[in-house]
């Protein structure tokens, strides 16, 4: 599978919008290796689908941020052909994006939360953001993202996980994690998911019930004793709580 580069710093830039995201990603995919592209503004439009005039403004805005560089070509018969753009870059600083993201028949906000999601993914192609970080990112509302979750999900470009947190009364929290088209992988992962849960599930019931069991101590009157108090460690799965006495 091919990939191309997005700049951290571009991306985190929240003055330009999510299509001006979307444009400096669309761009990214097209720049040659002297930094420079030329793709026409129906092509672009067809990749982020979204309109010429939304093209326009968002182009503008990114020439005012200093994001890109844009040239104005002409032919030998004095007729405009398509700009040519250079584009504010640091492969040092830029993650990866799969190129095909443009060819899978997104909507303009799920292809912005995918780039989202791939600019937070960790090695293991996990990602663990909030929908509060992804919406304020993409300049969209948490219905938006929620609705472009389910969308990616059903490209099967996009796998959730429930995780149990433990420091927010048993909520749970989504682990995303985009999917590599491996479904041998995909499988294993699936089967390491399962057990992951059942161990993060026995550890949430343990956790309760020694939370009533502190109650109920705490309840009881001893002469000359302070109150009974547990820690636990949401971290350290592996050690069970302590209980002691302060």
């Amino acid at each position: 599978m091919r990939y191309f580069l997005v700049d951290k710093t571009v991306f985190d830039n929240n003055r330009v919008g999510m299509y001006g995201k979307l444009i400096y990603a669309i761009l990214c995919k097209f720049l040659n290796a002297d930094g420079t592209c030329f793709p026409s503004r129906k092509t672009i439009s067809k990749c982020g689908n979204f309109s010429i005039s939304t093209y326009n403004k968002y182009v503008s805005v990114m020439l005012l941020e200093n994001v890109l560089e844009k040239k104005i070509r002409v032919r030998k018969n004095g007729s405009q052909t398509s700009n040519l753009f250079k584009l504010k870059k640091n492969k040092e600083n830029s993650f990866p994006v799969r190129s095909d993201i443009f060819s899978k028949g997104l909507s303009s906000t799920a292809v912005c939360v995918y780039i989202c999601l791939a600019r937070h993914v960790a090695e293991d192609n996990c990602c663990r953001v909030s929908q509060h970080l992804i919406a304020e990112k993409c300049s969209i509302s948490i219905s938006s993202v929620i609705r472009a979750v389910k969308e990616l999900k059903s490209a099967n470009m996009l796998e959730t996980i429930k995780q149990t947190n433990i420091n927010n009364n048993g909520n749970y929290v989504l682990l995303y994690r985009l999917t590599d088209g491996t479904e041998y992988k995909n499988v294993i992962r699936r089967k390491i998911d399962v057990e992951n849960t059942k161990i993060a599930n026995a550890h949430m019931q343990t956790y309760r019930d020694l939370n009533a069991i502190e109650k109920r101590l705490n309840g009881i009157t001893i002469p000359f004793a302070t109150p009974l108090h547990m820690t636990y460690s949401p971290y350290a799965y592996d050690t069970p709580p302590e209980l002691y006495l302060y």
